[in-house]
């Protein structure tokens, strides 16, 4: 579903591809993911989706938010991580959850760090 928009740009469903692979980046970059990590069309077809609906900066809160949650981060009994992008824009609700996670850590961290300072 690749085409180019107005102004040049190939899109995918209507997503600059360059916004796609920037958000793909980000949450390499997040979870130290290898290079080899490829951008298939179910991860594209989420990020994309999550862009249109919720902007970059709200995808990388919720690529955040993921990486902040003990849970998804492994520390639950199986041991295994949840952190795959297709969990993270699985759907408004995972969405919401892990920008939800962001703001609440974001805001301890600002709290504790006041408090530290007073």
């Amino acid at each position: 579903m690749t085409d180019d928009n107005l102004f040049g740009q190939e899109t995918f469903n209507g997503v600059p591809t360059g916004d796609i692979d920037h958000v793909f980046s980000y949450w390499k970059e997040t979870f130290g993911k290898r290079s080899s990590t490829v951008l298939d069309e179910a991860r594209k077809k989420k990020i994309a989706t999550a862009i249109k609906n919720y902007g970059i900066d709200t995808c990388e809160k919720a690529i955040r938010g993921c990486s902040m949650s003990p849970w998804h981060i492994g520390h639950n009994p199986g041991s295994k991580q949840y952190t795959d992008l297709t969990l993270i824009f699985r759907n408004a609700d995972k969405v919401e959850m892990f920008v939800g996670i962001f703001e609440q850590e974001s805001r301890a961290t600002t709290e504790m760090e006041e408090w530290l300072n007073d």
